[in-house]
């Protein structure tokens, strides 16, 4: 069989684009022949910043021979008296390339029908591929398409040049005025002009003569093995080959070389992550780190950086480290002017500034951000448990934070490099002498930045981001800003995301009243929201959804519910949460079962008590009867079911067995704080454990209850008695879980 080759060749591409056209156009390729019944093997695909590659093994010389059967007309309205077709039947045999005598009978449904028996004969592959290849260049474009000359064609750059070989034959295809040949372009600086592929077979090596390496993974493996060998050269170590910068920077070549450039050592009074930030967001350069680290929190560099350059030429190297070296000394500049001329204000000093900069439309300015999230911070410390559990310092610390965290947002350091933000408040913080934790705090909460990130890991900078994410979430939704299911341009998901991974994973011992916090914020909010709403119906005249606003005096606006937004937040947040306990490997019955059973979001970290007791429980000997009557329970009572027992009106003999068996079982030995009416929550597994361990005894009891009695009697008096026995012992597993939702377990 032969090997098909296709070489899109275009102007250069964003990198960030390279890897998702890369894999675009193998996947769409791969369809395109699937769907054509064109057999093949296997498909390799290649990318450099002026080129997409894709070869395609032992394709198939024709199309698969397919055949399938069409249905058609009932017979009895096929035939005439005479049994000759009717026009029907006639009209859908030539439909299909077939006489009326060709077609079938089959009964569908007890009714015959005509079917005719289409079989498609295979044409060569190579008159298929025209269609399949302009169809797939139509699909790999990203979001940014371009339009050039008189052509209609729409690409993410320009195209140049297409190259369409089965083995060694051409096969002509024309795209956007360009038509396919065997010439493709070598190395622009190194190798320019134009190249002939004689086979399919040899592109690779044929591009390589020609100073171009279409594997991105030898790319990367260049790339890495020169940069490690140019860091060890200087005695140093190079950190960032583990970053998104060495896919960058391989997606910037086609012949990647490694050149050292050196700065001087003034600026490393300068912090790293300024230094650093200027090197990789800016110049895309590797730098070099000491191999011994003496500051933990200030990491040495060396006045040395590595840049990867697209030409390897000796004499054209001293240029290009000059060039590198004066352009990263003008960022370097840039960055220490900035850093020593933000220290003649204080952070606090610009809070009027910070008040002109605004958050959102309709939400503020970040000076009412910042009021915000102190007042949040207060709403939070205040309440139980937090309260008892937080220091009166790490109190007065958290809303110190909040009053700073924002601050540096309109320092001249981050508007030149927005990457810097909370470091940048960080470093200011420190130099103005606030307290350590104050100062992480300001760094930290801004994690994770990325799906690649970790959570804060200082207990006020997790708090910080909670309030922060949380403050960004309730705001949007507020607006009516929610995320669609192709769209979230406020990144409402990540910071949904960075919440639940927060409360779950760093705040375990520290349970927060989302709830609680998403009710303060709206109440904040309802203001800006409602005001925003009057200024938009004064501007339009109305609002633009005139059939469900309300009238003021100013115009149409939209009331604010905050009922139905917090509803709207809280199942958003909680759809997190339900994602991270499947993925953590808890069986969809129980994340189920623990989520209902009360309000999630007012303690996250005793969800997770109760999914660890709850697995522990349902694998534990002799789990099986307490599932079944903790079901059975929940399955008969209603929502509306009373909890209230009248002893005078137990009659039989199981009822008042087991209403006594609750009260000296379970109620006197679980209730410790001398309030007979009381219901105490378990906190703890080993609380949740003890719990469970007295319901247990109940289970005899449980199941004469049913077995000898009507539980839904006709007698209203005594219905209600009886369910408020069950409605008292339900409680108790209520707190734990909802039983209910754990019925498919018991089928298994």
């Amino acid at each position: 069989m032969a090997n098909y080759l296709l070489e899109i060749g275009v102007e250069e591409l964003p990198a960030g684009f390279v890897p998702e056209a890369e894999e675009r156009l193998r996947e769409f390729l791969r369809s395109g022949l699937t769907e054509s019944n064109i057999a093949f093997k296997h498909i390799r695909s290649y990318s450099t910043p002026r080129r997409l590659t894709a070869v395609v093994e032992d394709i198939a010389a024709v199309q698969t021979t397919t055949e399938k059967k069409v249905k058609g007309p009932a017979v009895k309205s096929s035939f005439d008296a005479n049994n000759k077709p009717t026009p029907q039947a006639e009209g859908f045999a030539k439909k299909h390339g077939l006489t009326a005598s060709e077609l079938t009978r089959e009964e569908v449904g007890g009714v015959e029908y005509l079917h005719a028996v289409v079989v498609n004969s295979g044409k060569a592959t190579e008159e298929v591929l025209p269609e399949i290849v302009n169809k797939v260049i139509g699909q790999i474009s990203g979001e940014r398409l371009m339009r050039w000359g008189e052509c209609e064609v729409k690409f993410s750059r320009p195209l140049r040049w297409l190259v369409s070989l089965l083995d060694d034959k051409l096969v002509d295809i024309t795209v956007a005025n360009f038509k396919s040949g065997r010439l493709t372009r070598g190395h622009r600086i190194l190798h320019p002009g134009e190249i002939s592929i004689a086979h399919a077979d040899k592109y690779e090596e044929t591009l390589k003569q020609a100073f171009v390496i279409v594997d991105p993974a030898k790319r990367k493996d260049m790339v890495e093995v020169q940069v490690q060998a140019r860091a060890n050269e200087l005695g140093g170590i190079a950190p960032q080959l583990k970053s998104g910068l060495l896919e960058e920077v391989v997606n910037l070549t086609e012949w990647p070389t490694a050149l050292v450039g050196q700065f001087e050592e003034g600026y490393l009074t300068l912090p790293a992550t300024l230094i650093e930030t200027i090197m990789i967001h800016h110049q895309r350069y590797f730098p070099v780190e000491a191999k011994e680290q003496t500051d933990s929190s200030n990491r040495t560099l060396l006045p040395y950086f590595i840049t990867i350059t697209n030409n390897d030429r000796k004499e054209a190297a001293p240029h290009i480290k000059q060039g590198n070296e004066r352009v990263l000394r003008a960022r370097l500049a840039d960055g220490k002017f900035f850093f020593f001329d933000d220290s003649k204000a204080k952070l606090e000093d610009r809070l009027p500034a910070l008040a002109k900069l605004t958050y959102q439309e309709g939400l503020g300015s970040y000076g009412d951000k910042t009021d915000r999230l102190s007042q949040l911070a207060t709403v939070l410390t205040n309440s139980e448990p937090a309260s008892s559990v937080l220091s009166s310092h790490e109190k007065a610390n958290l809303v110190r934070i909040c009053q700073l965290m924002k601050l540096d947002l309109v320092s001249n350091l981050v508007r030149e490099l927005p990457e810097l933000q909370g470091y940048v408040g960080s470093w200011y913080a420190k130099r103005e002498g606030e307290p350590s934790e104050v100062v992480q705090a300001i760094l930290s909460h801004y994690a994770p930045r990325s799906s690649n990130d970790d959570i804060p890991q200082d207990r006020l900078g997790q708090l910080a981001a909670v309030l922060d994410k949380l403050d960004h979430v309730v705001g949007l939704f507020a607006l009516g800003k929610k995320p669609t299911g192709s769209s979230d341009p406020y990144a409402l998901r990540r910071n949904a995301q960075g919440l639940i991974d927060i409360v779950v994973d760093g705040l375990t011992d520290l349970p927060i009243n989302i709830t609680t916090l998403v009710a303060s914020l709206l109440m904040a909010f309802e203001p800006l929201v409602e005001n925003a709403g009057h200024e938009n119906a004064n501007k339009n005249g109305k609002s633009e959804k005139g059939d469900k606003s309300e009238k003021n005096g100013k115009g149409n606006h939209k009331k604010f519910d905050d009922e139905s937004i917090a509803a709207e937040v809280k199942e958003f947040i909680m759809q997190r949460l339900k994602g991270k306990l499947l993925d953590g490997g808890n069986g969809k019955e129980l994340v189920e079962a623990v989520l209902s059973a009360r309000d999630p979001l007012a303690n996250v970290s005793d969800v997770m008590v109760r999914m660890r007791t709850i697995k522990n429980l349902v694998s534990a000997p002799g789990a099986s009867d307490l599932l079944r009557v903790g079901i059975r329970i929940g399955n008969i009572l209603k929502a509306d079911s009373p909890d209230t027992v009248q002893v005078d009106l137990l009659t039989e003999d199981c009822e008042k067995a087991l209403w006594e068996a609750f009260q000296k079982n379970v109620k006197a030995n679980w209730e410790r704080s001398g309030n007979a009416d009381s219901f105490t929550l378990p906190t703890t597994e080993a609380e949740y454990q003890s719990l469970f361990d007295l319901l247990r005894h109940l289970t005899p009891y449980i199941d004469t209850f049913f077995k000898d009695l009507l539980v839904n009697d006709e007698d209203q008096a005594k219905r209600n008695n009886r369910h408020g026995i069950l409605k008292n012992i339900d409680r108790y597993f209520r707190a734990l879980a909802d039983f209910t939702k754990l019925q498919p377990l018991t089928n298994q």
